[in-house]
């Protein structure tokens, strides 16, 4: 067991860091196990984390292989049905959802503590025992086919999808976490199974549990649940690195809006960087609310755009700061 501590921060007249209590536990199969333990209330919060996302899909990049399993996991194992999946976590007051981001994907199940367990087994099996169901599967097909739809008609959409295509000229950030239709349409279910069987092992996942529970109790569940599944050794994803960008990039486009939508960014380090925090402090001050400087001074003072924030994005790789603006197009 790792107890997770916060570094020991320079002595600071305004901000004081707690201790986390967090418990760690990495099992013999290379599951990480991540318990904060917090019995202020009689709830607690299930995840499934796996370090997957739409940036792993190797030789489907841009497929959106990640999303789709994000659409899949809950509609059927080898033991349980969606409905049993739906019913189980119902019968328990619980509330089940999911997310794909380029580098992970997350499951959690918020439940009252009488219910992590149920949570823990139904995730576990989730995890390593979905079956896909055919049926299912083209279900899911046409919901995403419509999250495509929705996103072409989303001019704040449209505009996000053409920053990260113009920023990132090779680097798969390039690609939408959803995917692109065109590489989306040509997958089969036997790809996307592949690609869970390689991806969604012991070795890739993290469990992470806050809330009121006895964090002793949900290693042991865990460590039976995962008993049956070896480590595996997960194929190396090259990831290209970003070139230097050289020179000013633009792109325009024309869009079915009243307004004009603009968005300007700049290059800036991973999240590991130390100069992140202050990247973070930097957007809040210029463009986070309307008292923001950019919103006073742009929106407010001298009426050039009708709403306009900032944003400091700092993922695994070399991020983005940039601009939103809504303007007149006049």
């Amino acid at each position: 067991m790792v107890n997770l501590k916060a570094a020991s921060p320079e002595p600071s007249a305004l901000i004081a860091f707690p201790l986390s209590t967090a418990q760690k536990w990495i099992l013999p199969n290379g599951l990480t196990v991540i318990v904060q333990e917090d019995h202020s209330a009689p709830v607690a919060s299930v995840q499934a984390w796996c370090a997957t996302g739409s940036i792993d899909e190797d030789q489907h990049l841009g497929a959106g292989l990640s999303h789709i399993l994000e659409h899949m996991l809950f509609k059927g194992t080898n033991t349980r049905s969606a409905n049993q999946i739906a019913q189980s976590i119902q019968d328990v007051g619980g509330y089940i959802n999911a997310y794909t981001s380029f580098d992970r994907t997350v499951f959690w199940i918020d439940v009252p503590k009488d219910g992590v367990g149920t949570a823990l087994e139904v995730l576990s099996d989730a995890m390593m025992n979905s079956s896909l169901p055919p049926d299912e599967y083209n279900k899911e097909q046409e919901v995403i086919r419509r999250e495509f739809a929705m996103g072409m008609d989303d001019p704040d959409r449209m505009a996000s999808l053409l920053l990260f295509g113009t920023a990132y000229q090779r680097h798969p950030y390039r690609f939408p976490v959803i995917g692109e239709l065109e590489i989306y349409n040509q997958l089969t279910q036997e790809q996307v199974m592949q690609y869970y069987k390689t991806r969604y092992v012991p070795n890739n996942l993290i469990f992470v549990v806050v809330g009121d529970v006895d964090a002793e109790k949900v290693r042991q569940q865990l460590g039976d649940l995962f008993k049956p599944y070896p480590e595996k050794s997960l194929k190396p994803v090259f990831i290209p690195s970003e070139p230097p960008q050289l020179g000013r990039r633009e792109v325009h486009r024309e869009f079915s809006t009243e307004l004009t939508h603009l968005a300007m960014a700049w290059h800036i380090p991973e999240v590991t960087s130390p100069d992140v925090p202050a990247l973070d402090l930097l957007s809040t001050i210029l463009g986070d609310g309307r008292s923001s400087r950019l919103y006073r001074r742009v929106r407010e003072e001298a009426g050039l755009a009708f709403g306009i924030s900032a944003f400091s994005y700092t993922p695994g790789d070399p991020g983005l700061f940039g601009i939103d603006a809504t303007l007149d197009p006049k």
